[in-house]
């Protein structure tokens, strides 16, 4: 590991690219959280930030640790765990919540993909206890979590992304990563609990074909067809800022039946057994991503 890189990292679909503006804001939402948490750490720690390279199919944003000889160097001089701890704690609190578990997994679970290295992951689970004391201190600034949510709120409008992560050089593979679908959690839209709920609201992200749509600026039931082949289905149009654009003729492509859109949905569920099952009259549109309105 190098002591004092730490990258921004897109995966990005086949054969396309990310919206440069919504890099751009994401971009310095990060930052502003890299820097809230590293001062939490070390008051006075500055972070540059690099080019961004971009690759075939991946987007990085680098960012430079200038740390400065100050209270964790005191706790025990002469450590090479302290610099690679807390640069991993500054990252990783941006990338978790302010609760949960505290473990090596809980860090690092399965559903998210994880390259470590052997050395690496006993540092870790030997650390464990410091680890999680410098995350705690980093997310003691509140602006933290704020950047955080803004931070995954933008990325998740950005259909091209299907992941993001951290990664300590240009040519190492990603220490962990955030899938897309986690995207709405990380972001505060829904959070997961250690309880058994028999109900919940979900906010899914879908690319769609548009089957039946309402042509008029009140909230109705539009028709649409989800491109991963899943059956059609309904939900009520409730993006009053696109119906509005709709009326003025803001939305910059004509509606038709046909075209590709991207949608974010308010999904009302309930627990049948161990199968979660959609309410009747339970989905509705509460942004529409694509097309943009004018």
């Amino acid at each position: 590991m190098s002591e004092g890189n730490i990258s921004l990292y897109f995966k990005l679909k086949p054969d396309q690219t990310a919206d440069l503006e919504i890099v751009a804001n994401a971009a310095l939402e990060w930052l502003y959280a890299v820097r809230a948490a590293a001062s939490e750490l070390e008051p006075g720690a500055q972070v540059r930030i690099g080019l961004i390279d971009a690759d075939e199919g991946s987007l990085r944003l680098n960012a430079v640790f200038d740390w400065l000889e100050g209270q964790l160097e005191r706790v025990d001089k002469g450590s090479s765990r302290y610099p690679r701890l807390r640069k991993l704690a500054v990252a990783l609190a941006i990338f978790l919540p302010t609760t949960g578990a505290q473990t090596y997994s809980y860090y690092f679970p399965p559903q998210q993909e994880v390259s470590l290295k052997e050395d690496d992951k006993k540092l870790l689970e030997e650390n464990n206890a410091l680890l999680r004391e410098l995350i705690g201190k980093a997310q003691k600034n509140p602006e933290v979590e704020t950047r955080r949510k803004k931070f995954f709120r933008m990325i998740e409008k950005d259909t091209a992304i299907t992941a993001a992560g951290l990664t300590e050089s240009r040519d190492s593979t990603p220490l962990v990563m955030i899938p897309a679908s986690q995207f709405a959690e990380k972001s505060g839209l829904w959070a997961i609990s250690d309880d058994q709920p028999t109900e919940r609201v979900i906010y899914p992200t879908l690319e769609v074909t548009l089957i039946a749509p309402v042509l008029l600026p009140i909230p109705r039931s539009w028709r649409f067809q989800p491109e991963d082949g899943l059956p059609e289905f309904t939900a009520k149009m409730k993006d009053m800022q696109f119906l509005e654009a709709l009326k003025s003729d803001h939305v910059k492509e004509r509606l038709r039946t046909g075209i590709k859109m991207t949608v974010r949905l308010k999904v009302k569920e309930q627990k049948i057994g161990d199968v979660w099952v959609t309410k009747r009259g339970g989905r509705s549109v509460v942004e529409v991503i694509h097309p943009k309105v004018a």
